[in-house]
């Protein structure tokens, strides 16, 4: 199966969302259920890429996608519903600028305009630890950061209200769009 203009995914370990933790070497459940856009797997398998779009994405790679593409839905009866994106099969179709981040033996490569910020952490006096507002490492950068003198592990300051958290592999990272980036520290 293969689409001219979409990539065609399954859910990483044929999960739609994650509802288990791993804990002492028993699975937890730690939810039931399916509102909570945090709680749905944002990780998928690359069954088939574009024909006509240009990418680095490979067949095989995972795939760090919007939270969107293999979330469930209630109908105004209450009746669950696939995502919009599913195909079949456990097989889901993804428009390009969906697709976030590439994962290809081990290696991070964001993808088309995406970048991923880690946050930093500051001590306040009245507040403790908490997490730098705006300003993060740069974790996954791009060619058009990289021209302009920002690469990955760099301090930058980033652009308010533009934090879109994401888990990926334990690690809690921001994706937001390059322009976003607005200064090198």
């Amino acid at each position: 199966m293969f689409s001219p203009n979409c990539f065609i995914i399954n859910p990483k370990d044929k999960a739609q969302y994650i509802n288990t933790k791993k804990i002492g070497g028993k699975d937890l459940i730690i939810n039931t259920s399916i509102e909570e856009a945090k709680d749905v797997q944002r990780i998928g398998n690359v069954v088939s890429i574009p024909k006509l779009y240009n990418t680095e994405v490979k067949e095989g790679d995972e795939v760090v996608v919007n939270h969107n593409v293999f979330r469930i839905t209630y109908n105004d009866k209450g009746i669950p519903l696939e995502s919009s994106f599913y195909i079949k099969d456990n097989l889901f179709y993804v428009e390009p600028e969906l697709v976030y981040m590439a994962i290809r033996n081990g290696e991070k490569i964001a993808v088309n305009d995406n970048v991923f910020v880690e946050p930093t952490k500051e001590v306040h006096a009245v507040f403790g630890e908490r997490e730098k507002q705006h300003v993060g490492i740069l974790r996954y950068g791009n060619k058009v950061l990289e021209a302009q003198g920002i690469n990955e592990g760099d301090r930058v300051v980033f652009r308010k209200g533009c934090e879109y958290e994401f888990n990926i592999d334990g690690e809690k990272l921001y994706k937001m769009f390059t322009k976003r980036i607005l200064a090198k520290l």
